[in-house]
């Protein structure tokens, strides 16, 4: 799923920064006390403002924690999840980028961050700051905590963004000015180095640059010269490009059990949002959503939703899920939620103008209508009409249901501008002559094949302000037989 890429190519790279990236992705209440634990230990890694209030502070171990907040609510973190995360990040930076690099450096501790391929994008943006604005605005309306910086190199993007002195500029000497005035502490060296290098007397990134490289190694640590070589952009720094995957799967996983099926509406509508940038992004629609609801006791409860007509737009997912959730019971309390879809099909561009004709333009509301009707009402109450070679009126047509239209091809029947109406009565009704004939007799005889022979003259009447379509039997006698919309 992943290549190689030279960031030596490239020409500016945008670091994302996500810290507390893990604890962010917990559904919980934001007055709760939240802490997240080390995988291999028992101390706090990280934590939110109310923990914190509570006394609750970094590297402090469980059972001093919970002596200080009785309340608190702690959860280990799960790499494989936060793995599974940042793949989800990289997927929806993808839209921004060709070249997306995650970045688990800061893993353990349950941050991260996303490299970005800068350089070849800000033409088709219209510069950094636009480049720069699009992406940070796409993270407030995720309501995701992100610290930005742009860099020549990969590590000098990191570097800043870590230390939240991140700007839109890709000049040399303005990043060479901040990177310069970054504290010692904030450099992300292993504390022997740091340790070593402030008994020199040096305290930021300017006065270590100002060192002999070659001495720097021989004294203090050979990779810490590699390290400043990648900065400087003198070494290749090679990243492992993200590649979109083939099939979508993303998951919630809440911190407190949901009894109510309405209360898996918001983090369902989180999923699809990002289901739905994964269809634009590739121009494909689907038609099957695949939900698998985890209880604290197995089985697991599985639900498939089918739509009518394929659909890629997070609004109109959101709604035929809500309807079809409005028809569901839990079985019991639901702890995690996973959304998957492995079947797509492709989507035609659709291009809006003042040349695009009424038929055209009103295709996808019509898709949005019926999935709504299909996900609200049972499948036999919503069917479909179709033309057949009969040319007796009420043996004209046939219903079908909606699944089936999917696979026929058939001829609608327009009820605009035709000469028989749509509706249609069950039976024929005895009425008096007409008085305003607007057109008419057409003659039909038909049905000698079989033992419902029948032999009329239609006429359109204008009956009330009402177009009517009326038809005389052999016998003289006249009936109603539907109406005009």
């Amino acid at each position: 799923m992943r290549s190689r890429v030279n960031p030596q190519k490239a020409q500016g790279w945008l670091y994302l920064y996500f810290p507390s990236f893990y604890r962010h992705s917990l559904l919980s209440l934001a007055n709760e006390p939240l802490a997240i634990l080390h995988g291999q230990g028992h101390h706090i890694i990280d934590h939110n403002i109310s923990a914190e209030k509570a006394g609750i502070t970094l590297d402090m171990p469980l059972a001093s924690a919970l002596y200080s907040c009785p309340n608190l609510i702690t959860h280990t973190l799960d790499s494989s999840r936060l793995q599974h995360l940042l793949q989800q990040r990289a997927l929806w930076a993808y839209q921004f980028s060709a070249q997306v690099s995650p970045d688990t450096q800061y893993a353990e501790q349950g941050h991260a961050g996303l490299w970005l391929e800068a350089g070849s994008m800000l033409r088709l943006f219209g510069g950094l700051e636009a480049f720069w604005r699009h992406i940070d605005d796409a993270c407030r309306q995720q309501e995701w905590p992100v610290q930005l910086a742009a860099g020549l190199t990969p590590l000098a993007a990191r570097l800043l963004a870590r230390a939240n002195k991140g700007f839109p500029s890709l000049e040399h000497a303005t990043i060479n000015s901040a990177l310069q005035a970054l504290p010692l502490l904030q450099l992300d060296f292993n504390a022997a180095d740091t340790l070593a290098l402030q008994r020199l007397g040096i305290n930021t990134l300017g006065e270590l640059l100002r060192l002999p490289l070659a001495e720097l190694g021989r004294r203090i640590n050979p990779n810490l010269v590699h390290t400043l070589q990648q900065l400087s952009g003198s070494k290749k720094h090679t990243l492992m490009q993200f590649k979109p995957p083939r099939n979508f799967h993303d998951n919630a996983l809440f911190m407190y059990e949901v009894e109510h099926r309405n209360g898996l509406l918001f983090p369902l509508s989180r999923l699809l949002e990002s289901l739905s940038g994964f269809l634009h992004h590739r121009q494909l629609s689907t038609r099957w959503l695949k939900l698998r609801l985890q209880h604290a006791e197995p089985p697991d409860t599985y639900w498939q939703f089918e739509l009518v007509r394929p659909e890629y737009r997070h609004s109109e997912l959101l709604n035929v899920c809500r309807y079809q959730l409005e028809r569901k019971q839990l079985r019991a309390p639901v702890r995690e939620l996973h959304l998957s879809v492995t079947r797509f099909l492709d989507r035609k561009a659709e291009q809006g103008g003042c040349l695009q004709d009424a038929d055209t333009q009103a295709t996808v509301y019509d898709a949005a209508l019926l999935n709504r009707l299909q996900a609200r009402l049972d499948e036999e109450q919503v069917q479909c009409l179709k033309a057949t070679a009969d040319p007796r009126p009420e043996k004209a047509w046939q219903t079908y249901s909606l699944q089936q239209a999917q696979h026929k091809t058939t001829h609608s029947i327009q009820a605009r501008h035709a000469k028989r109406p749509l509706w249609l009565l069950p039976k024929p009704h005895p009425c008096p002559p007409p008085e305003h004939i607007l057109h008419g007799p057409e003659r039909i005889a038909s049905g000698w094949w079989d033992d419902h022979a029948i032999r009329r003259d239609y006429y359109q009447v204008l009956c009330r302000q009402q177009l009517i379509w009326v038809f005389r039997d052999d016998h003289g006698q006249w009936f109603v037989h539907g109406y005009f919309g």
